[in-house]
C-alpha cells in the first residue's frame, strides 16, 4: 500500500499544471489547420470536375488534320469537324436555310475526305499539309477571327448555327457504290446545273445535268456586263491571238455557235477561231458560261446566268429547296444523282 502512493507522488510533482494548454493549443490547431486543408483539396477537385467540360461525344470525334493557311503563310493542325465550320462559314451564307447548311456541311466533308485520301486526284500537299485554304486549289476556310470581325454583332448567333449544321451531321459523306464522291458545288446553276464532263475532264454518273429551281432570288441568278468595243476586242485578241478581231468586223466575227443542254455555251467563233464556251468566260472574267452577247452601239453587253462552273450543288437551289422543306438528304441526292449518304466516322479515328 504504501509503495502506490510512492509513485503517485513524483508524477504529481513532475506533473506540469501550466504547460499543458501551452503544449496542446498549436497542436489542436494545427490539427485544425490541417483537416481545413484537406477540405479545400478536395473541394478545389469537386470544382474542377464539375467545370470541366463534357467530353465529346464518339460520333463527333473526328481526325485531326493538317491545314496550309494561304493568308498566314503557315500550316495550322485542326479536327476535321472544326475546319469544316471555317468551311461552311466562308463557302455559303450563315443566314442560309439549316438543311441547306447540313448539305453544304455533307459536301464539303465528302469533297475533304476525297482529296486526303486522293481518290481519283492529288491531296493537295502544299507545305506538307493535308488541304489548303486557297479556293481555287481545295475549298475556301475563314478562321473565327476573319469570321468575328465579317459578323460583327451576330457571330455568335452565325457561328452557333453553323457549328450545329456540322456537329449535327459529323462524320457524313455522299458517297457512288461505297466510294466517296467529288462532291462539287458553286453559287447558282442558273436554273440547270451542269453534267461534269462538259466542264471538266472525265464524266460521273452523279453529276449529271439537273434542274434547279428557286434561284431568282440570288444576285447572280441574271446579270449583265458591259465593255466597250475596244476593251472587249483586246481581253478577247490577247487570250487569243489568232482570233484577229476587229472593230468594224465584230458583229460577223462573234458568234455562239453551239449551247449545252443546260443553256452553257458550248463554242464560240471568234474570228478565225473556235473557243469553248468556258474560255470566253475566263477570258472576259464572267461569272457563267452561260451567256448572251449584243451590241449596243460602241459597247458589247454579255448576260449571264448563274454564278460558278454549275457542276454539282447550287447552293442557292440548295437553299431554295430547304426552304421548301426538303431536308439535306434530299438536297444531296437532288444534286448528286445516285449517292447514300453514310456514316464514316469509324473511319476517321
Amino acid at each position: 500500500m504504501e509503495y502506490r502512493p510512492s509513485i503517485r507522488r513524483p508524477r504529481r510533482r513532475i506533473k506540469p499544471r501550466f504547460f499543458p494548454p501551452v503544449r496542446l493549443f498549436p497542436l489542436g490547431l494545427a490539427a485544425l489547420l490541417i483537416s481545413l486543408f484537406v477540405l479545400l483539396l478536395r473541394g478545389c477537385a469537386i470544382s474542377r470536375k464539375a467545370e470541366a467540360p463534357p467530353e465529346t461525344p464518339p460520333e463527333n470525334i473526328s481526325a485531326v488534320i493538317a491545314v496550309y493557311d494561304d493568308t498566314a503563310g503557315r500550316v495550322l493542325s485542326m479536327q476535321l469537324e472544326e475546319y469544316l465550320c471555317g468551311v461552311v462559314s466562308a463557302e455559303m451564307p450563315a443566314a442560309f436555310e439549316e438543311e441547306a447548311l447540313k448539305a453544304q456541311a455533307v459536301a464539303a466533308r465528302t469533297f475533304t475526305l476525297r482529296r486526303l485520301a486522293a481518290c481519283g486526284g492529288t491531296p493537295c500537299g502544299r507545305h506538307g499539309a493535308d488541304i489548303c485554304t486557297d479556293s481555287t486549289c481545295c475549298q475556301s476556310y475563314r478562321s473565327p477571327a476573319q469570321l468575328a470581325a465579317r459578323w460583327g454583332d451576330g457571330a455568335a448567333y452565325y457561328s452557333a448555327r453553323v457549328h450545329d449544321a456540322v456537329y449535327a451531321t459529323a462524320g457524313e459523306v455522299a458517297t457512288y457504290e461505297g466510294a466517296l464522291i467529288e462532291a462539287l458545288y458553286h453559287s447558282t446553276a442558273g436554273g440547270m446545273t451542269e453534267s461534269s464532263e462538259n466542264v471538266f475532264a472525265s464524266a460521273q454518273p452523279y453529276l449529271v445535268s439537273v434542274a434547279s429551281p428557286g434561284e431568282e432570288g440570288s444576285a447572280h441568278y441574271a446579270e449583265s456586263t458591259t465593255f466597250p468595243r475596244k476593251s472587249f476586242i483586246t481581253m478577247l485578241n490577247t487570250a487569243f491571238p489568232k482570233a484577229d478581231l476587229s472593230a468594224k468586223k465584230l458583229e460577223v466575227q462573234v458568234e455562239i455557235t453551239a449551247r449545252y443542254a443546260s443553256g452553257r455555251v458550248k463554242t464560240v467563233r471568234l474570228g478565225k477561231v473556235e473557243v469553248t464556251g468556258r474560255q470566253f468566260r475566263k477570258a472576259l472574267d464572267l461569272p457563267s458560261a452561260n451567256f448572251t452577247i449584243e451590241f449596243v452601239g460602241e459597247d458589247v453587253r454579255v448576260s449571264t446566268k448563274g454564278y460558278g462552273h454549275g457542276v454539282g450543288m447550287s447552293q442557292y437551289g440548295a437553299n431554295a429547296m430547304a426552304k421548301d422543306g426538303a431536308d439535306y438528304r434530299a438536297i444531296l441526292k437532288h444534286y448528286y444523282t445516285g449517292i447514300e449518304i453514310e456514316n464514316w466516322s469509324g473511319r476517321l479515328r
